[in-house]
C-alpha cells in the first residue's frame, strides 16, 4: 500500500479537524450559527490530549465543590471574644505586676528577723539562694537583676547578719553589707505628737544616727514614696507628718537614709485604700490632711476629742469672711522653727491666728487616729474649745458662751513659754 492510499484510510489529526472545519462552514446559517457544537463521536478516543493551533495543550479545570463551609461569626460575638482575652491579658499582667512588686518592696512580708550566713566564698547566685531560704526573697531572678541594674553585685562581705523579712530589696542590699553583720540593736518608740526634731534627738541619744545626718537626708535625699511628691527639697523638716510613731528596732550606727525610710515605709503601709480614697474625695491634698492631722494631735487630750477639734478646724475653714483656724500649737511651733517665743504677732508661715487657711505643713508626726479623726470629723457647729483645770477640752458653739468658760474658774491657762 502506498503512502498517499494509507493516508487516505487514516487520516491524520490536523486532515479530520481541517474537514469538519470545512463541513461546519457549508452547513445552514441556522445550523452553524452561535451555539453549535460539533459532534465527532469517537473520533479522537485514541489520539489523547491534542493541541490548539498555537501547539498550546488544552487544560480544562474542574472545580471541585468544597466540602468544609465556612462558619461565619456575628460580629459583636468576636468583638465580645476580643474585649475578654484583652481583658483577661489585663489581669494576668496586673497580678504578675504586683506579685512581683510585692517582693522587691516586701509588702506583705511579715516584720520578722532571719539570721543569714555569708562566708567567703559566695557569690551573687549563693546569697540570693541564702535568702529565698531564709524568707527574705521570693523571686532569686528579680533579685539578681535589681543588684545588676545598681551594680551592686557584690555588694555582700562574710558575716552573720540578722535581717527583718520586711525589709525590701533596698534595705536588703544596704544591710548585708560587712558593717551590718552581728551589730547591736536598740528598741526605741516614737510617740505619737512628737515633731521630726525631737525624734532625731532621740535617735542621736540613743546612738542609731547623728542628728545633723538625719537632718540633711531628710532635707535631701530623694526618697520614693508618692505622698512626698511635691514637697520642696531644702528643709530640715521636709519629712515632719510623714515619720510614723510606732516602735521600732533600729541598728546603731546605721545610716540616716535606713533609718528614716523604715519610718516612711511603715507610714506607707499604714493608710488602707479606704483612707486614701477619703483623702482623694475630700477636696483637700494629702498634704493638708497630714497638716491638719498634726493640729488634731498637738491640740488633744483625749481619743474622743479628737473628731471634734477637727470639726472646729473645718467649721473655721469654711468661714469665709475670716477662716483663721487660731490654733496656739502652730504658732509655737513657728516660733520653734525661729528660735523665737510664742507670740500671737508671729510672722510666721505657721501663724493660724495671722495667716488664714491651713499652715504651710504638719507641725508634729500625727497617728492613725488622729489622721483618721480629720477623715471622719464629728458632726458639730462647735467653733471654739479650750482646756480646763479638769484637763480636757471643752467645746463650744458661740463666743459668748466660749468667753464665758474663759472668765471662770474651770479654765486652765496655758502660759506662753
Amino acid at each position: 500500500m502506498t503512502n498517499d492510499e494509507n493516508r487516505s484510510q487514516n487520516p491524520s489529526v490536523d486532515e479530520l479537524i481541517a474537514s469538519a472545519k470545512t463541513e461546519y462552514q457549508d452547513l445552514p446559517a441556522e445550523t452553524a450559527g452561535e451555539g453549535f457544537q460539533p459532534d465527532f463521536g469517537n473520533t479522537f478516543d485514541d489520539y489523547g490530549d491534542f493541541s490548539d493551533q498555537n501547539g498550546q495543550p488544552i487544560v480544562r479545570k474542574i472545580r471541585k465543590p468544597s466540602a468544609i463551609k465556612k462558619i461565619r461569626f456575628p460580629r459583636i460575638l468576636i468583638l465580645l471574644i476580643y474585649f475578654a482575652l484583652v481583658a483577661g491579658l489585663g489581669v494576668l499582667i496586673a497580678k504578675v505586676g504586683w506579685k512581683l512588686a510585692d517582693d522587691a518592696l516586701a509588702l506583705t512580708r511579715p516584720d520578722e528577723y532571719a539570721e543569714i550566713t555569708i562566708s567567703d566564698n559566695d557569690d551573687l547566685d549563693s546569697v540570693t539562694a541564702k535568702l529565698k531560704d531564709a524568707g527574705l526573697i521570693k523571686y532569686e531572678w528579680l533579685f539578681k537583676l535589681y543588684c545588676k541594674i545598681r551594680n551592686n553585685e557584690d555588694f555582700f562581705d562574710s558575716g552573720v547578719y540578722h535581717v527583718k523579712r520586711s525589709c525590701d530589696y533596698h534595705a536588703l542590699v544596704n544591710n548585708l553589707i560587712a558593717s551590718a553583720g552581728t551589730r547591736e540593736t536598740v528598741t526605741l518608740m516614737i510617740a505619737e505628737g512628737e515633731n521630726c526634731y525631737e525624734i532625731f534627738d532621740l535617735l542621736e541619744k540613743n546612738g542609731v544616727c547623728a542628728r545633723d545626718k538625719l537632718e540633711d537626708a531628710a532635707a535631701n535625699y530623694e526618697f520614693d514614696f508618692e505622698f512626698l511628691k511635691g514637697i520642696p527639697y531644702g528643709a530640715t523638716n521636709r519629712l515632719e507628718g510623714y515619720l510614723f510613731p510606732d516602735t521600732y528596732e533600729f541598728y546603731l550606727m546605721d545610716e540616716p537614709e535606713n533609718v528614716l525610710e523604715r519610718l516612711l515605709r511603715n507610714y506607707n503601709a499604714r493608710l488602707t485604700e479606704s483612707d486614701l480614697k477619703l483623702i482623694e474625695d475630700s477636696g483637700y491634698s494629702m498634704h493638708e490632711i497630714i497638716t491638719m492631722a498634726s493640729i488634731v494631735e498637738a491640740e488633744a487630750g483625749r481619743d474622743d476629742e479628737r473628731p471634734k477639734i477637727a470639726a472646729v478646724m473645718y467649721n473655721r475653714l469654711n468661714n469665709w469672711e475670716n477662716p483663721l483656724l487660731g490654733m496656739d500649737s502652730t504658732v509655737y511651733y513657728g516660733a520653734m522653727l525661729l528660735n523665737k517665743k510664742f507670740t500671737v504677732e508671729l510672722d510666721s508661715p505657721y501663724n493660724t491666728y495671722k495667716y488664714p487657711g491651713i499652715p504651710a505643713g504638719p507641725i508634729c508626726n500625727p497617728g492613725l487616729t488622729s489622721i483618721r479623726a480629720v477623715l471622719h470629723p464629728e458632726n458639730t457647729r462647735d467653733y471654739y474649745f479650750a482646756t480646763g483645770v479638769d484637763g480636757l477640752n471643752h467645746f463650744f458653739e458661740t463666743e459668748d458662751d466660749f468667753n464665758a468658760f474663759l472668765n471662770s474658774d474651770q479654765y486652765k491657762p496655758i502660759l506662753p513659754e
